[in-house]
């Protein structure tokens, strides 16, 4: 009944095999999580692709976040193209990681954006919440490929830097206080311009 001491019983697992079994089990884990948050992307990137590709047609996001002309009218279209590119790339290039990480840095800086031009149009800080998911879910998956906090960070600095060029070349802050422009203002701006008005009327 007794084994040499080079063999193991069917039933027993010698060390180094048991790390391999954990090794192999948590990157299988890593992986379908990885999956898993970039199907979540690509299932939204393909529903705002079309928001933005009918943009021209609908208005519907213009009318909806009360742009009125602060985003270029080209920008919809074309970012409704580019995101139904990374939702397939996404999904497609799952053992590219140079891809994948390059898609997710897109992914934080296009959507890091989104919370700046709410900012910019005076919205609530609770707008911001729905884009900056999309941050938080490509940051996830660049620590998950790269098993890195270090490459994290550098991520959310980078796409937090090129963000924030992006947006002010191409977001037109509003400005005046007429009621064309009062959708682009804040509470407290638009409670200023009324006292304004008011004050104005008085006077004449």
């Amino acid at each position: 009944d007794q084994t040499r001491p080079d063999q193991t019983r069917p039933d027993q697992t010698r060390p180094d095999q048991h790390c391999l079994v954990q090794k192999y089990t948590y990157i299988m884990s890593l992986s379908s999580f990885d999956y898993a948050l970039r199907v979540v992307e690509s299932i939204a990137f393909y529903v705002h692709g079309i928001l933005g590709v009918t943009e021209p047609f609908t208005g519907c996001l213009r009318s909806t976040f009360g742009d009125k002309g602060a985003m270029p009218s080209w920008f919809w279209p074309v970012a409704g193209l580019v995101l139904w590119t990374v939702a397939t790339l996404n999904l497609v290039c799952s053992r590219n990681d140079v891809v994948i990480l390059g898609l997710q840095l897109y992914i934080a800086t296009f959507h890091s954006g989104a919370v700046l031009y709410h900012g910019v149009l005076g919205h609530e800080p609770v707008v911001g919440i729905a884009p900056g998911m999309f941050v938080v879910i490509a940051i996830s998956v660049i620590f998950v490929r790269t098993q890195s906090i270090l490459y994290a960070l550098v991520a959310i600095l980078v796409s937090a830097g090129l963000a924030s060029v992006l947006c002010k070349v191409l977001v037109t802050p509003p400005n005046g206080t007429n009621n064309d422009n009062d959708e682009l203002l804040s509470p407290e701006e638009r409670a200023q311009a009324y006292l304004s008005t008011e004050t104005t009327t008085d006077e004449a």
